[in-house]
C-alpha cells in the first residue's frame, strides 16, 4: 500500500451526502491535488484525511497504518491552511518552533531546524518579525515553514494560494512545485483552480457533487477526459463541444460541420470512427489549441464574432453547428471581427462524448 489510501470513504451529514464511495491511492513522494468547484466535497475529503472530520463509512490509511480512530496529532501529517494560521502575537522564528515546543524537540535542534527552513524559504531576514509585519506571500512562507519543520510522512494544502493576487500566485505556485521536488515529500493539494492542478500535481482527483469523476496524470485527464463534466473543467480556455451526428460517406466515418454557408463532412481518424457507430448523437470535444486557420475554400467557414489578442495568441470566438466555439491561433494571423475564416480542426486530437451519458466514447 501506498502513502496515502482512502477505501470507500463517505460522509454525510443526516440524509445529505458530501462524499459517496472516494478511493484514492498514492505512492510515497507524490503530489496528488484534489480539484472540482466549490461544494464538491474535496475539503470535507481533506478534512477526514487530516482527522478533523470521522468519515461515515470506509477507511483512510496512512502510511500503511489505518488512522480513522487516530487523533490528528497523532496522525504525523502536517496542514497548510488557506487563512495562514499564524500566532499574531509571535514572531515567525516562535510561530515555527510552536510544533517543535510542543513535542519537546531540544533547543538546539529546534535552532537548527528552524534556520534550515528558513534557508529554504528564503525567509531568514523576517524570522524576528510579527505576522502583521508580512505580506501575503511572506505569511504563506512562514505557514509552509511550520510545516515543513515537523517532517511528516503527509503535507496536506488546503487552497493555500487562494488569498494571494495573481502575480503572487504564479511565483508560489512555482515555488511549492519546487520544493516538493527537492524533497520528494507526499502532499494532497485542494484547490477549485484547474491551472494549479495541472502545473503542480503528479496525480489529479477531478471531484463533482461526493464523487471522483477521474483520477490520473494531468496529461491523462487533459488529453482523455472521461465525461463533459472533466473536459469543461480542465483547460483554459475550455474544451469546445460542438455536437453533431457520426454519418459515412463513401465507405468513410466523419462527421458534419457547419458554420457559414454548406456543412464539411470532416473524416475522423480511426480510433474515433470505431468508438461509435453511424447515425449515433455525439459530442465532437476540441481544445481551442486544436484549430488551424486554412486557406479560403479549405476547413469550415466561420464568422468571427470577437477577437481576444493574448500577447502570444489570439483567441477567436465563432459558431460551429450553431454553439459557441473559442480558436486559439497566432495572432499575425488573426482575422477581425466580422470578417469570414476558415477553420481546419484537428481531429486527431479530438474526443467524442455520447450525446446521452456524456462519457467519453473510446
Amino acid at each position: 500500500m501506498g502513502a496515502l489510501a482512502i477505501k470507500n470513504v463517505t460522509k454525510s451529514f443526516g440524509d445529505t451526502h458530501i462524499l459517496k464511495g472516494i478511493n484514492i491511492e498514492i505512492d510515497a513522494g507524490q503530489f496528488l491535488i484534489l480539484v472540482g468547484p466549490s461544494g464538491c466535497g474535496k475539503s470535507t475529503l481533506m478534512n477526514i484525511i487530516a482527522g478533523l472530520e470521522a468519515p461515515t463509512s470506509g477507511e483512510v490509511h496512512i502510511a500503511d497504518r489505518v488512522v480513522n480512530n487516530v487523533a490528528p496529532k497523532d496522525r504525523d501529517i502536517a496542514m497548510v491552511f488557506q487563512s495562514y494560521a499564524l500566532y499574531p502575537t509571535m514572531n515567525v522564528r516562535q510561530n515555527i518552533a510552536f510544533g517543535l515546543e510542543t513535542r519537546k524537540v531540544p533547543k538546539a535542534e529546534q535552532d537548527e531546524i528552524i534556520a534550515r527552513v528558513a534557508k529554504m524559504l528564503q525567509i531568514e531576514h523576517l524570522l524576528g518579525r510579527k505576522p502583521s509585519e508580512l505580506s501575503g506571500g511572506q505569511r504563506q512562507r512562514v505557514a509552509m515553514g511550520r510545516a515543513l519543520a515537523r517532517n511528516p510522512k503527509l503535507f496536506l494544502f488546503d487552497e493555500p494560494l487562494s488569498n494571494l493576487d495573481a502575480k503572487l500566485r504564479v511565483e508560489m505556485r512555482a515555488e511549492i512545485k519546487q520544493l516538493h521536488q527537492r524533497l520528494k515529500t507526499t502532499i494532497v493539494y485542494v484547490t477549485h483552480d484547474q491551472i494549479e492542478a495541472m502545473t503542480l500535481g503528479d496525480r489529479i482527483a477531478v471531484m463533482k457533487d461526493g464523487v471522483i469523476q477521474q483520477f490520473g496524470s494531468p496529461q491523462e485527464i487533459y488529453d482523455a477526459p472521461a465525461n463533459l463534466f472533466v473536459a469543461g473543467f480542465i483547460g483554459s480556455p475550455a474544451m469546445n463541444f460542438i455536437p453533431c451526428h457520426i454519418a459515412e460517406q463513401q465507405g468513410v466515418i466523419g462527421v458534419a460541420l457547419q458554420g457559414e454557408g454548406e456543412p464539411v463532412f470532416c473524416a475522423l481518424p480511426p480510433r474515433l470512427a470505431q468508438a461509435g457507430r453511424v447515425g449515433q448523437a455525439v459530442i465532437l470535444g476540441l481544445r481551442p489549441e486544436q484549430f488551424d486557420l486554412a486557406g479560403a475554400g479549405n476547413g469550415v467557414a466561420c464568422r468571427i464574432r470577437i477577437i481576444e489578442p493574448t500577447g502570444p495568441d489570439t483567441m477567436l470566438f465563432s459558431q460551429l453547428n450553431g454553439r459557441d466555439i473559442i480558436a486559439r491561433v497566432h495572432p499575425r494571423h488573426a482575422p477581425q471581427p466580422g470578417e469570414l475564416a476558415w477553420l481546419a480542426p484537428d481531429l486527431g486530437k479530438a474526443v467524442l462524448f455520447d450525446a446521452v451519458t456524456e462519457t467519453r466514447l473510446s
